[in-house]
């Protein structure tokens, strides 16, 4: 499935190598501000960054569990570089939530990563509501199937699921990148220092 979307016109996949840290957004274009937000943020704390971005027209949501590498040089290079990744992913909201279009998940296998970079959103961004518990959030956001991309490296990762408002361009997706980029950026150290 990714092979064909992948050969569809109009889908790019990009990646840059910076460190055994990466970021990553798999719904690019699909997702809106996703790509940019990874992006800007590996760029600014020197992440590795790998994403797929499909064009205006295509609307094509690929499950994160089915990028599989062995159907793409580039997410194969980019997950064989890494040893922790945050994958930038959006949806609607909590449908039930009172709070819907300020409610962000922080899902993975990376529950420490999670828990510290849920701290750093909540301080940046106090107005959000940033759910690290993983039970407190849908099965089918919580981003643990071993198959996804997020979990593939060797110390795991979060799949962070953000609501569309800070996902617009503006002070709160200035505070959300600055604040994922000071995690990333600590995150790289951590992952370099390892070796």
């Amino acid at each position: 499935m990714l092979d064909q979307l992948l050969a569809t016109a109009g889908v790019e996949e990009r990646m840059r190598a910076g460190s055994r840290f990466g970021l990553c957004a798999l719904h690019g274009g699909l997702e809106q501000g996703t790509a940019e937000i990874a992006e800007a943020a590996a760029t600014e704390s020197g992440a590795s960054f790998y994403a797929v971005v499909q064009p205006d027209d295509l609307r094509w949501h690929v499950p994160s569990h089915r990028y599989d590498p062995a159907l793409s040089d580039g997410l194969r290079a980019f997950l064989a570089n890494i040893d922790m990744v945050i994958s930038v992913h959006g949806f609607g909201g909590v449908r039930d939530a009172d709070d819907r279009w300020t409610t962000a998940l922080l899902g993975g296998t990376n529950r420490e990563l999670a828990t510290e970079l849920a701290g750093a959103l909540t301080q940046a961004l106090p107005q959000y509501r940033w759910i690290a518990d993983l039970d407190s959030m849908p099965r089918h956001l919580r981003g643990l199937h071993p198959a996804n991309p997020v979990n593939r490296v060797v110390r795991g990762g979060v799949q962070l699921e953000l609501p569309p408002r800070v996902r617009r361009a503006g002070t709160d997706y200035d505070a959300l990148v600055t604040a994922l980029a000071a995690v990333a950026g600590d995150a790289r150290r951590r992952c370099n220092d390892a070796g």
